[in-house]
């Protein structure tokens, strides 16, 4: 392998000013355009396949796996980029997404979080870690297999997708577009881990409404915002009632890996006005095992109950609304072949066993799996992940690099 190892070795300068560059692209949610031109034009300097085409989610709205999205309404484009094969060999995607959580506050970062500054070997931004980091490596990856080989006997197929922080669409769209791929390695965010699972995820808004009075008449109004902190208490018992009883061998060593987190509110327009509505964000976690139908099962009976026992709830319910992931979890057996080789190039490439572990979110794997296909998660190492000052160590993603350039030929020719 010492003939791949030293394409990526050569083209790596080059593609950490990829990175560079993207990062300096926001590509929040419906502002993906202008970074997955970037990737396009890099693919195509590298001699593969481009197709840079529109994800509409009407298309998407007959899917029972698709999710709407607050602020995914338009179309927005995927990219697909492919190193042909010469024939008869297996295929396999390296898939990635393209899309970056919000930054705010913005002082709380001592870096710029679109300026990719790089200190101390660390690459600082929103996305170095999740996961233009590993996106980057992926394609560098290929790049390095077409200038080493040429083409191998099977195709290799190279994806940057949208919404993967949201709801998955990008991914789901993937599959219906095609290619057909024998497997997939997503370079996700895993610390070098080979990550073979990842919880279900669904979000969620919870509505509360108030009664108008004047702040001075004690005992008229009714708080919007004072009832939903009550909603939130209700709710937030709900990860211990799943851990009690979750038993996956892939989270064996984690104690309660199912969470509950509030992450929006907004309420009130006034400080001397009571506010009469409140709606809260959430995001939870659930088992691997259940449908996204238990999880808001479950959410919606807690709820229920919740406002059967308020005396202002039994009047005016709180309202639910599901928006965003409704995504089930995946595991992906370690016997995989495609596990088993990544693992192996882990090995080889850091010189020390490698590691296994799950994921404690979720990523786009279930997409594959859903069309029959075996996927794993690999990708780099950093920090500050959904955070300010999120970085990337770009040894680590030099490293991914290698490793899926050396799985790539492995599972293709």
């Amino acid at each position: 392998m010492s003939d791949i190892d030293d394409a990526v070795r050569q083209l790596w300068p080059q593609y950490e000013r990829v990175l560079q560059d993207v990062i300096r692209i926001p590509s929040l949610l419906g502002d993906e355009t202008r970074a997955q031109q970037c990737l396009a034009e890099v693919a195509e300097k590298a001699g593969l396949d481009v197709d840079l085409w529109e994800v509409d989610p009407a298309w998407l709205r007959d899917d029972p796996d698709h999710a709407p999205v607050d602020g995914g309404e338009r179309p927005r484009p995927n990219l697909t980029a492919v190193l042909p094969g010469t024939g008869g060999g297996r295929s396999l995607a390296v898939s990635g997404h393209i899309d970056v959580v919000p930054i705010a506050p913005i002082h709380r970062w001592q870096h710029d979080p679109w300026g990719g500054e790089i200190v101390d070997g660390r690459m600082y931004g929103r996305g170095t870690l999740d996961m233009k980091g590993g996106l980057v490596a992926g394609l560098c990856a290929v790049h390095a297999v077409s200038q080493a080989y040429g083409a191998l006997p099977g195709d290799v197929v190279f994806e940057s997708v949208i919404e993967e922080e949201c709801s998955g669409n990008g991914t789901l769209a993937a599959r219906r577009h095609g290619p057909r791929v024998d497997a997939a390695v997503i370079p996700e965010v895993s610390g070098e881990d080979v990550q073979i699972a990842n919880l279900g995820v669904l979000w969620f808004e919870v509505t509360v409404t108030g009664r108008s009075a004047y702040v001075g008449l004690a005992g008229a109004s009714v708080n919007a915002i004072e009832v939903a902190t009550e909603v939130i208490a209700g709710l937030k018992s709900l990860p211990d009632e799943l851990n009690d009883t979750f038993d996956h061998p892939a989270y064996r060593e984690h104690r309660r890996p199912l969470t509950l987190n509030v992450g929006t509110i907004a309420g009130g327009d006034w400080p001397s006005n009571v506010p009469l509505e409140c709606k809260v964000g959430f995001r939870m976690s659930f088992p691997v095992d259940w449908t996204a139908a238990q999880a808001q099962e479950l959410i919606t009976r807690r709820l229920d109950a919740i406002s059967a026992a308020h005396p202002w709830l039994r009047r005016e319910p709180a309202r639910l609304r599901w928006h965003g992931f409704r995504a089930k979890g995946f595991h992906i057996d370690t016997a995989e072949p495609i596990v088993e080789l990544v693992r192996s190039h882990v090995a080889d490439v850091t010189g020390a066993p490698a590691r296994f572990s799950p994921m404690l979110g979720t990523a786009d794997a279930r997409h594959f799996a859903a069309h029959g296909i075996p996927a794993v998660y690999f990708g780099p190492a950093g920090g500050g992940m959904h955070a300010p000052d999120e970085w990337v160590e770009l040894a680590s993603v030099a490293r991914v690099a290698r490793v899926l350039a050396r799985t790539i030929v492995g599972w293709c020719s």
